[in-house]
């Protein structure tokens, strides 16, 4: 079956400015709405059970870290680099949407097989079984194609709206530790809703020719966006599996603290989402058409994105006991020491995600990226649990910035090695 697309509206593609101030608002929701919901929710759950709460949504991370499959780096590259040819820019989508279908049936398969044969899942059931309904939000919200297509505005509009119908949700739904499998009931729901209104949108939108894609073309999509998933993989090593080991070698309390101090960390962080996250699409598209123009891009938003990390590190730096007990109450005061040492991460991740996101990638470096963040990967596995045994919770926060800082100097060594800031990328890269 065919549909055909009409003539799209709104043809001229948005400005930069345009896409950082819908990023922007869509930021300013992601800082508010889960910090308010981790306040609410650590009063009325408690250390503990808001604990297994972090726990869960941590495990459930890998399963859709499975489903993205690296297409929030390779479709949204790929679409973005096609512009306004809307007929390619529509086989591409529509068969990674066929992609990401397969990947959440499969995983969907695998976390009821796990639930019903292994005691750790098994004793947190409802919580995981509620957990499929993240699977298919995460499957059927296309992330990576409003992002390419750089339509932000759209895109944050759905994603807010979807953030205060889970705040909505979690407010009536919970109200004592008992209810605590019923937060990831809000998210699920929160996350089908978004995704449908989103399918709903492009269809009424004419962005797309619905077109049933082949096998062939579902296999290329998983075969480009297979490249970057070894990357995705290796940061889900060192993020999510950080707090998984310290629950396990420490309990759900241990987790409880640092998902708080971390959730802090990334809502302060992600002031600087909206500019990163506009300026991937616009420069992969630069690097192929004006790779001049790309640097003078990235020279002066480099230069902003440094500074204003090094302000977010101090503020998080100074004010941890603060925040951490505004956010958590004085239960949760404990995590402020760990906030102290993750309020590194902005400053020096900034440097990691610059050049990773907006000059590596772009440029068509999938292979170094990988095996910097791949040895990212194994470095984290081998000093995690001894500084776990020397320092507890403190000692998986600085475990993250040691391997974070590894990131951001191999990183920076390549370019330097490579003849990147002295101007000898001036070319556009060849094509995949």
């Amino acid at each position: 079956m065919t549909v055909e697309a009409g003539p799209r509206p709104e043809a001229k593609r948005p400005s930069l400015a345009e896409n950082i101030v819908s990023l922007g608002a869509l930021q300013l929701s992601s800082y508010l709405l889960p910090v308010a919901i981790a306040a609410y929710t650590t009063r009325v759950l408690g250390i503990e059970a808001w604990g297994r709460v972090a726990l869960v949504q941590l495990v459930l991370g890998y399963f859709t870290l499975v489903i993205g499959w690296g297409f929030s780096w390779s479709a949204t590259r790929k679409i973005a680099a096609l512009h306004d040819d809307q007929a390619e820019i529509s086989r591409v989508a529509v068969a990674t949407m066929a992609g990401q279908a397969m990947l959440a049936a499969a995983m969907a398969l695998v976390l009821v097989i796990l639930v019903l044969s292994v005691p750790f899942f098994a004793r947190d059931a409802a919580f995981y079984l509620w957990g499929i309904g993240v699977l298919l939000g995460a499957a059927v919200f296309p992330t990576w194609l409003l992002t390419g297509l750089e339509r932000m505005r759209d895109f944050s509009i759905i994603q807010i709206s979807a953030r205060f119908v889970t705040l909505g949700l979690v407010v009536v739904l919970v109200h004592k530790p008992s209810d605590a499998p019923l937060m990831i009931a809000a998210n699920a729901i929160a996350g089908i809703c978004a995704g449908a209104a989103t399918l709903f949108w492009l269809r009424r939108s004419a962005l797309l020719a619905w077109r049933r894609p082949t096998l062939l073309q579902i296999r290329g999509e998983l075969r480009d966006g297979g490249t970057i998933f070894a990357s995705t993989t290796a940061i889900g090593l060192y993020v999510n599996l950080t707090p998984i080991i310290l629950g396990a070698l420490m309990g759900p309390a241990a987790t409880g603290y640092f998902v708080l101090a971390d959730r802090i960390r990334q809502a302060a962080q992600s002031v600087l989402a909206p500019v990163s996250n506009a300026l991937f699409p616009r420069i992969s598209r630069l690097v192929a058409t004006d790779p001049l123009l790309a640097r003078s891009m990235l020279r002066r938003s480099g230069a902003a994105i440094f500074g204003v990390s090094a302000l977010i590190s101090a503020a998080l730096f100074v004010g941890a006991d603060h925040l951490v007990t505004l956010v958590g109450g004085p239960a949760f005061l404990p995590a402020g020491r760990v906030l102290c040492w993750l309020a590194m991460l902005p400053v020096v991740m900034s440097f990691s995600t610059f050049f990773g996101l907006q000059v590596l990638l772009p440029n068509q470096k999938n292979k170094v990226f990988n095996i910097i963040l791949g040895a990212a990967g194994a470095l984290s596995l081998m000093i995690i649990v001894p500084l776990i045994a020397w320092k507890g919770t403190e000692g998986a926060a600085i475990s993250l910035c040691i391997t974070e800082a590894f990131v951001s100097a191999a990183m920076t060594a390549y370019l330097v090695r490579s003849g990147f800031f002295t101007g000898k990328w001036s070319r556009p890269p060849p094509a995949q």
